[in-house]
């Protein structure tokens, strides 16, 4: 049997159709984004299609949070509150690569880009664990198809050894 169990990677599970901002969104023109869509972060790309940014619920919440404390206006454009400092994932990864930054970033999704820092994608822990369900799935079908070895006791292998000479 030459049947082999492949890993996933970042580019086979990425997702391509991709909710971005621009720099000029407002807050509440986000929220309203996160909401409709029931995503909680999403990049922030220029026109070219070049992250520049990542916007969170936790940003707004921190942006709303101030503007009721500080009384201030809450329909600021996204870049002044958007994180700049950007963790991407990168195509090649494999599943356990992904695993790895995300925990160590503490993050649940990030964009994937190309070499130029185009916008390719996004991958989310959710996408993650959907592959790794299925990665199990295919190791127990796997070991299903293996065939158990048949075990000799001694007399059967002397006569085994025995009628080949």
């Amino acid at each position: 049997m030459d049947r082999k169990l492949e890993t996933p990677i970042v580019k086979d599970i990425l997702i391509k159709k991709v909710i971005a901002f621009t720099p000029d969104f407002t807050s509440v023109d986000a929220i309203e984004c996160f909401n409709k869509y029931k995503i909680s972060s999403a990049p922030v790309i220029n026109d070219r299609s070049e992250v520049i940014g990542y916007l969170s619920e936790s940003d707004c919440i921190k942006h709303l949070s101030n503007c009721l404390f500080f009384d201030e206006s809450r329909n600021r454009a996204i870049n002044l509150i958007m994180s700049k400092e950007v963790a991407v994932a990168e195509n090649a990864w494999d599943i356990f690569m992904l695993e790895n930054f995300f925990v160590s970033n503490q993050l649940r999704s990030a964009p994937v880009v190309d070499s130029e820092n185009h916008l390719i994608g996004i991958v989310t822990r959710r996408d993650a664990l959907l592959a790794l369900e299925k990665c199990l799935q295919g190791r127990e079908e796997y070991k299903r198809e293996i065939k158990t070895p048949v075990e000799l006791n001694i007399r059967k292998r002397i006569r085994m050894i025995v009628n080949r000479v």
